[in-house]
């Protein structure tokens, strides 16, 4: 599916039926493709994840994967509410094609690099998997129920998750309207902040259920997260369904959310007067998705919106929509290869020297390209194939 879908929205010709009504959008592709070289340069142990983590403000490139993907499923499936069953199928092959990719990660990281962290002790790699290497059992069987997520595995199962619910928050939809659904997810993200995670695993753990503890269980916060998807899936069935934004009130809310993005980013680079980082840290905290961190994505997302088509007809980045195009087995890929690139700290947990740091990203970027590559041409293949029957 090219234009909706998994982390990682995969090519059109998987998308099915509903992704007909959503014609492909390169520029989409490359801003995905943006999304994974943040994303990798912040994950691989060099000294560039410093500046990739947060470059224009207080937004990672999780937020924009989250949100740019719901934003492609709405959209691919604006009509197919109206088809139930060719909903949830739909829908239900995507989380399991994305849990899939999931899992292999997981046996992966369980298996090579568990095993490497061990015998050779390396600190990151143990301190990874450190539930892992303490109740291998219970870390299995939990991580393929999705509720134990090791750091760097945990944005695939809020993923699933989410996919799995896109179908009931359609139809919830269509029968009571988008505002109701919206503000009752807008409800739960504020419950979130007021700390709905700890309470519901302090209630658990007091009836003795819980086999894995709220920090073993993923950094990102479903129910702060769930948020940002439902506003994603709702603006993406609105712009397939033709509601754009233009005139007077377009130009204001433009020229505002150019104004707060530059307050932001000021204050992200602490220049003097701007302090949000220091006092009031829980407004902009990331795995919470704290209010100011919002506001902030949400004004970055409209610039994006506004000038991704412009920026594309202008750059035309050929590479970045390669990557794009072909995100979930690339974003697999970099994961495969940032856990790797952990293995090689050393026991005393010194940085990787400065041939080390440029072997590690060009062998993940090679990488990623060869995926990608062999992605598009497996993709054409499998629609030359039918035409040519």
């Amino acid at each position: 599916m090219r234009s909706g879908g998994d982390v990682v929205p995969a090519p059109a010709s998987e998308s099915g039926p509903p992704a007909a009504s959503w014609p492909r959008r390169p520029e989409l592709d490359a801003l995905r493709g943006v999304l994974l070289v943040l994303m990798t340069l912040t994950h691989l142990p060099t000294r560039l994840n410093a500046y990739s983590s947060q470059p224009f403000g207080f937004v990672s490139a999780a937020e924009g994967f989250v949100f740019l993907s719901a934003f492609l499923v709405g959209g691919a499936h604006a009509k197919a509410w109206d088809a139930p069953g060719r909903l949830w199928r739909s829908l239900r092959g995507r989380a399991l094609k994305v849990y899939t990719h999931h899992v292999g990660l997981l046996l992966f990281a369980f298996t090579v690099i568990g095993t490497v962290g061990w015998v050779a002790h390396r600190p990151a790699v143990l301190n990874l998997l450190d539930f892992y290497h303490q109740e291998p059992l219970t870390a299995l069987w939990s991580s393929l129920a999705l509720l134990y997520c090791p750091p760097l595995l945990d944005i695939l199962p809020l993923y699933v998750v989410l996919l799995v619910l896109t179908p009931l928050l359609l139809l919830a939809a269509r029968e009571a309207g988008w505002a109701k659904v919206v503000c009752l997810s807008g409800l739960v993200w504020l419950w979130a902040q007021l700390g709905l995670k700890q309470t519901l695993y302090s209630g658990l753990e007091e009836v003795g259920w819980v086999p894995v503890k709220m920090g073993h269980s993923g950094a990102f916060d479903f129910f702060a997260w769930q948020f940002l998807w439902v506003l994603g899936v709702w603006r993406g069935s609105l712009r397939a369904r033709g509601h754009v934004m233009r005139g007077r009130g377009s130009r204001v809310l433009l020229g505002g959310a150019w104004a707060l993005a530059l307050v932001f980013l000021l204050a992200r680079y602490e220049l003097p007067l701007f302090n949000l980082p220091t006092s009031h840290p829980a407004l902009l905290d990331k795995w919470t998705l704290g209010p100011l961190r919002l506001v902030n994505f949400l004004v970055l997302a409209l610039l994006a919106d506004k000038g991704a088509p412009h920026a594309y007809r202008w750059l035309r980045p050929r590479m970045l929509v390669l990557l794009g195009s072909a995100s979930l087995p690339v974003f697999s890929v970099h994961l495969v290869l940032c856990l790797l690139s952990l293995a090689l700290i050393n026991e005393n947990e010194a940085p990787l020297d400065s041939l080390e740091e440029v072997a590690v990203l060009v062998v993940t970027f090679a990488s990623m390209v060869l995926v990608a590559l062999r992605h598009q041409r497996r993709s054409a293949l499998m629609e030359r194939g039918p035409a040519s029957q």
